[in-house]
């Protein structure tokens, strides 16, 4: 099969992995529960949709149009994570969410800074594209691996499906959104052969998702007897106090 042949195929298995996922999610009856990861969802898809029939020329022409887009809607989903994975912790949530938003948006304008310069340089355009989508995909990767190390650090006991959204969507991002960055560097030619391996192994992940979340999965499990130690009450006495804290501070600004 022609290489043309293998992109197409690869971005109709794409298509159809999100696709398989959303309709679980809405039969489950989790989309109102995790909503900016079904848009997420759904604006990959119709992306790929677009760029499905298109050429290599018109394809880059789309992903540069489409991609910052989609930062947004993955910088919602991170926010979504911090809410659902800290329901229990509002006043740690809140900071975290707030940490997020000013992170990435100083991170945004210190790259938009650097850039400038370069504006009149030839290529300048795309040196400022490159720049800011490095720094935001990076940033958000740097949020979604503290999530996985505060679930490590506190053993927070989430329902299975908040544990695979939070690990799935992680794993996700850095498969994919990471390799915009190096396409973006490069050029979508340089690096097609790992961008196709790439598609197929996060097109396995959403089929994962697909098969593994269910209604039935919002229900958190019941401590078991060698999680009673006294390890995990004091992390999670610490986790009340840092919430009872943030919560009041948070109170007396208000």
């Amino acid at each position: 099969m022609p290489l043309l042949g293998w992109v197409r195929l690869v971005l109709f298995v794409s298509i159809t992995s999100h696709g398989l996922l959303l309709w679980r999610l809405w039969f489950e009856k989790l989309a109102r529960t995790y909503i900016f990861l079904c848009v997420f969802l759904a604006a990959e898809a119709f992306e790929t949709a677009v760029l499905l029939p298109v050429s290599s020329r018109t394809y880059e022409e789309i992903y540069f149009v489409v991609t910052p887009l989609l930062w947004i809607l993955a910088y919602l989903v991170v926010l979504e994570l911090y809410r659902l994975t800290l329901e229990d912790y509002p006043g740690i949530a809140s900071v975290g969410r707030k940490a997020v938003s000013w992170a990435l948006g100083l991170a945004v304008v210190i790259s938009f800074g650097y850039a400038i310069p370069d504006l009149r340089k030839p290529g300048g355009p795309i040196h400022l594209y490159v720049v800011l989508e490095r720094s935001t995909v990076l940033g958000i990767l740097v949020f979604l691996v503290l999530i996985q190390l505060f679930l490590l650090r506190y053993r927070l006991r989430l329902s299975p499906n908040r544990m695979i959204y939070a690990t799935g969507y992680a794993i996700y991002f850095a498969l994919t959104m990471a390799l915009d960055v190096v396409v973006a560097t490069l050029g979508i030619q340089a690096v097609l052969s790992l961008n196709l391996w790439t598609n197929v192994a996060a097109s396995g992940l959403l089929l994962v998702g697909a098969t593994l979340l269910k209604k039935a999965g919002e229900i958190k499990p019941q401590l078991e007897a060698v999680d009673s130690s006294a390890d995990r009450a004091r992390l999670q006495q610490q986790l009340t106090d840092i919430n009872r804290l943030l919560s009041r501070a948070a109170r007396s600004r208000g």
